[in-house]
């Protein structure tokens, strides 16, 4: 019985404490959807690139090139298309198909940012958006509902900010985050396992919130030359709530689970070519070794390891180019690389994740002094993988395979 236990709440608390990395578009399970005009180029120079208040988003050193008080706001629809190939073995029973068409539901993401100059050196700023993310839907039917059926997880980040121009080459920021998350996990019997079908291995919900901070600095190493560094610390969230199981009496308890969210460092280069031509990228660092076990803590007492994840540091690279067709239109376009943290031996039906391409085009168009909207449209396109996963009930072996269409929109209004 232990280890069927043991067995269970590793599939319940892998998928639904982060997530099936696809979803979330991003590699691993982060969010970079921040605004349209970073879409647009693939959000490649972010930290050095200030076209409107969402630059408070990658680096708060950057709202010193702001130089009127700017609300932004965005809203992000992600369309996702990940596609499960598979079979599984229960015992003696012949393969059972475990293929999903759609595992992965669309999702609205929303931004808000306003940015003030209060003199010539000191900017602040607040904003709302979210840098984690995801949600997954196999469904009670689906072949393999033990192991992956039902998973989501929200985050909130609530950032107020400071940038000080110390000289007209540097300028430094500093912000506070406040961090609120949501999760839900459902994991139930398949099918193919006769009076125990659809019973409720695990029903999870729970929610916490930590505080975290981020830093960065702006240089201006000439009129058309800028480079800028951004830092996100590290995040420890317990999540806290109550487990519903029809299959475990043990596991109808209240408990937490704690998750370490990776720190992120941003490397940013914008370069104009002349009046109409810049040129941008971004190298960005996930500290995704913070990522490396999964432990339970019910108040009964069961508090256990449950899964060694042993994630790696990840690196995401992004070109783009922004070509100013004229006073009231803009154009973007931009491509970016981000690299998995997930070894092969340690990628699972629950979190698949590989490496993506992201192809992107946007523009903002001005419609009068105070007012521009923003637009922005990518594709991403992820590699497929190949996963074997063991549980007490049998073997899952299959593959996977997912790709997105994301859209954005926003307005910014110089107040």
């Amino acid at each position: 019985m232990k280890h069927f236990q043991d067995k269970v709440v590793r599939s319940l608390v892998t998928g639904a404490a982060l997530a099936l990395s696809n979803s979330a578009l991003a590699a691993g399970f982060q969010l970079v959807e921040h605004s349209a005009s970073g879409m647009g180029r693939a959000y490649a120079g972010e930290a050095a690139i200030a076209d409107d208040a969402s630059v408070l988003a990658a680096n708060p050193a950057a709202m010193s090139l702001i130089e009127k008080s700017t609300f932004s706001g965005a809203l992000s629809f992600i369309d996702p298309n990940v596609e499960v190939d598979g079979t599984r073995n229960i015992g003696p029973l012949p393969n059972l198909d475990a293929g999903k068409d759609s595992a992965a539901p669309s999702a609205l993401v929303p931004a808000v940012y306003y940015v003030h100059p209060l003199n010539d050196q000191v900017t602040v700023g607040i904003g709302a958006f979210s840098n984690f993310g995801l949600e997954t839907d196999y469904g009670n039917d689906y072949g393999a509902s033990d192991i992956a059926n039902k998973t989501s997880i929200t985050t909130v980040n609530i950032n107020p900010s400071v940038a000080y121009k110390l000289n007209d080459q540097f300028s430094l920021g500093l912000g506070i985050n406040y961090v609120r998350a949501e999760a839900e996990l459902l994991s139930t019997m398949p099918d193919s396992t006769g009076p125990l079908a659809r019973a409720k291995n695990v029903d999870l919900s729970g929610d916490g919130d930590t505080w975290g901070w981020n830093a960065g600095v702006l240089w201006n190493l000439s009129q058309d030359t800028r480079l800028g560094l951004s830092y996100r610390s590290k995040l420890s969230i317990k999540l806290e709530g109550d487990i519903k199981s029809d299959t475990i009496a043990a596991f109808n308890d209240s408990g937490s689970l704690t998750v370490d969210l990776p720190d992120i460092t941003e490397l940013s280069l914008f370069q104009r070519i002349n009046d109409q031509l810049a040129v941008h990228a971004s190298v960005t660092y996930m500290g995704w070794e913070h990522f490396d076990k999964l432990e339970v803590k019910l108040n009964s007492g069961l508090d256990q390891v449950l899964k060694q994840e042993n994630w790696d540091d990840s690196i995401r690279y992004a070109i783009g180019a922004t070509y100013n067709v004229d006073n009231n239109l803009t154009l973007r376009a931009g491509l970016a690389l981000d690299e998995t943290p997930v070894a092969e031996e340690n990628r699972s039906l629950s979190i698949p994740d590989a490496d993506r391409m992201w192809y992107s085009i946007g523009a903002t168009y001005k419609v009068n002094a105070n007012i521009s909207v923003d637009a922005g449209y990518t594709h991403l396109n992820g590699d497929k993988v190949y996963l074997s996963e063991e549980s007490t009930l049998g073997e899952f072996n299959g593959s996977s395979e997912g790709d997105a269409n994301l859209y954005s929109v926003q307005l910014n209004w110089v107040l």
